[in-house]
């Protein structure tokens, strides 16, 4: 593993609130143009639809956004991200390899679908935080990639190798 690594496994979420946010403006448009036609109850509706999508991007805040900064022997060093001026929910900051627990691997199992090109589960390495320091999300990738990443990266900070289930789920392995 080659230090220092830099990492951004906030893009994807870069794209998402883009996306977001220009839904949102074409539908302010539409409210607007519908109460300057005159069109009270239609703009009405619009404006009551309008809040329960609003309602559903103020609890997406709550979801950890990825991260993007610097892994260093000695630390990490993660960066605030913005879009259009809104903030994400990526934790941002200088730390200390002491404060971290160990190096965890989320898997994510993916419904095969016969229209996909890739039919691999989804893996995310992040650096699990002791109390007071956040969870940083340092590569997300297929799971065979993050898993073989995430044993080079716990070797070379000296850290634990951990399985991390997905927030309400448990993680069960069988043999057979």
């Amino acid at each position: 593993m080659n230090l220092p690594f830099d990492f951004d496994t906030a893009e994807p979420w870069q794209k998402i609130v883009k996306i977001a946010l220009m839904i949102a403006a074409v539908y302010t448009i539409a409210v607007i143009s519908l109460f300057l036609k005159g069109n009270l109850l239609g703009g009405s509706l619009l404006v009551l639809f309008g809040l329960a999508f609003y309602a559903m991007l103020w609890r997406a805040r709550q979801i950890s956004m990825g991260a993007k900064g610097r892994l260093t022997r000695d630390g990490v060093t993660v960066h605030p991200v913005r879009v259009w001026g809104f903030s994400l929910n990526v934790p941002s900051g200088e730390f200390a390899l002491d404060r971290f627990a160990a190096v965890g691997v989320v898997e994510r199992i993916m419904i095969g679908l016969p229209n996909r090109a890739s039919q691999s589960d989804s893996g995310t390495v992040q650096l699990m935080g002791r109390p007071g320091a956040p969870d940083i999300e340092v590569m997300i990738g297929d799971i065979e990639a993050a898993q073989a990443f995430a044993k080079e990266l716990s070797a070379a900070l000296n850290l634990e190798l951990k399985d991390v289930p997905v927030p309400g789920q448990t993680i069960r392995r069988y043999t057979v």
